[in-house]
């Protein structure tokens, strides 16, 4: 277990880093990409989304800002992720959003319907490392994990990463409280699970 948890910790140092390196020219790429994946993904699987969660990113996480956007024109309701506890909740987000910093000084939305994560349709989420297995490494919070903890993978929401090509490993080592994704897109990948 120690063993463990000191590969996943030095895992999750490599996996910023290489993140934290990548150009503004490259992220801003890498952000307009996500919007032809999401297209993509939603035509593969024919879903109509009406209730979807994404980010606020941080530390060189791919930003779905630009998604949010196309999400929006399309008139599909979007959440962000509100600390509940050791847990998550979502509320609302829009262009009236009212904010303020959680307890990690992360922006969160004050004002609007607060949903469980199972009342949405498809999560959009961070992570710092992922497999072709659906494994994810996220920064050892155990947030995600805890909320959908128990999730039955057949039923929503559609639980989706989002990360750079370089995040990707062959590998994760992974503890049984890590719930798995369905899949994940990059800017040049979809990578769909059988979960």
């Amino acid at each position: 277990m120690l063993l463990s948890q000191a590969h996943r910790k030095q895992q999750r140092q490599a996996l910023r880093q290489a993140r934290n390196n990548l150009s503004e020219n490259v992220q801003q790429a890498a952000s307009q990409a996500l919007i032809q994946q999401y297209s993509t993904l939603i035509e593969r699987l024919k879903l109509t989304p009406h209730r979807v969660a994404l980010y606020m990113s941080n530390d060189g996480e791919i930003s779905p800002q630009l998604l949010c956007n196309q999400l929006w024109s399309q008139g599909i309701s979007t959440y962000l992720p509100i600390l509940d506890n050791q847990a998550l909740r979502f509320n609302l987000y829009n262009q009236d959003s009212q904010w303020q910093d959680n307890r990690f000084g992360i922006p969160e939305p004050v004002n609007g319907h607060v949903l469980a994560g199972q009342e949405l349709d498809i999560v959009f989420m961070p992570l710092v490392g992922f497999d072709r297995q659906g494994g994810r490494l996220g920064m050892g919070g155990g947030f995600y994990d805890r909320t959908f903890e128990g999730k039955n993978p057949t039923q929503p929401p559609l639980l989706i990463g989002l990360a750079h090509d370089c995040q990707e490993v062959d590998n994760l080592s992974i503890e049984s409280w890590d719930i798995p994704l369905n899949g994940i897109l990059t800017p040049t990948q979809i990578v769909l699970t059988d979960r």
